[in-house]
């Protein structure tokens, strides 16, 4: 677990619908916003990991040789959402 700015580890529970909530300092230390959309990662027991698609977008962008198109796509999608 990665301590908080505070040096205590952030706490939340999850509801019975499965929602937590994600505590302020970690929100912003992770420059997330409201309507980011994220990926859930189960990394193992008891240890799920979120990242924001976009960041997963930039990070394998040009992986797959698409001459850009891809690319162009998924930014006109981005822009569909906003």
């Amino acid at each position: 677990m990665v301590p908080s700015l505070c040096g205590m580890p952030e706490q939340t529970r999850i509801s019975s619908k499965h929602q937590v909530t994600i505590p302020n300092e970690a929100f912003q230390a992770a420059g997330l916003s409201p309507g980011d959309t994220l990926k859930v990662e189960a990394r193992g027991p008891g240890c799920v990991v979120l990242c924001r698609v976009a960041e997963l977008v930039d990070r394998y962008s040009g992986s797959m040789a698409t001459g850009g198109e891809l690319r162009e796509r998924v930014q006109g999608l981005r822009e569909e959402w906003r």
